[in-house]
Order: C-alpha cells, then structure tokens, then sequence
C-alpha cells in the first residue's frame, strides 16, 4: 500500500470541486493508493507522470500524478477535465 500525498496545486483545484466529484475522486485515490501503476505513463516533457482517468457526474476526469517508490509515495499532481489539462501539466511542472 502506498502512502498519497498531495501537491499545493492538487489541492486549491480539489477544494473547489462540487461534493459529488469529490466523492468519486476520494474513490480512485484509494484505488490508485492500491495499485499506482494502473494509470497512463505520459512521455516527452511529461516523462514520469501517469494519467488516470475516470467518470463522475456524466463527466470524464483526468488525474495526474506521480509514483515514488523510493518510500512508497503517490504524489497527486492535478486534477481536471481534458481541455488544456496536458497543456497545464506541463506548465505546471516546468
């Protein structure tokens, strides 16, 4: 079992999701604290980041996040719907 941790910016966007998103989120990071690598690994400039995506409110979401498995971490990176979440991401990680 790995232990979740969240960035700053994971969440300033996770608090202002509406409560039935959050449920399903609270959901896939238990599963994701399970079994990490079940996510997409990304490549080129997002090298290292998985993507995962799932359903909530008749919606596509997308979770990125990272695993270190040095001391068994899953770094929750963002959240969010798909127009401009790549583009974001990499901003973000620059």
């Amino acid at each position: 079992m790995f232990r979740v941790e969240a960035a700053p910016r994971f969440n300033r966007i996770a608090k202002k999701l509406p409560p039935n998103v959050k449920k399903v989120l609270d959901e896939e990071v238990r599963r994701l604290a399970v079994d990490p690598y079940k996510g997409d690994q990304k490549r080129g400039a997002l090298r290292g980041v998985l993507v995962e995506k799932f359903e909530a409110v008749n919606d596509q979401w997308l979770l990125a996040y990272r695993v270190r498995e040095d001391d068994n971490v899953v770094q929750l990176l963002t959240i969010g719907q798909h127009e401009n979440f790549y583009r974001d991401l990499n901003r973000s990680l620059r």
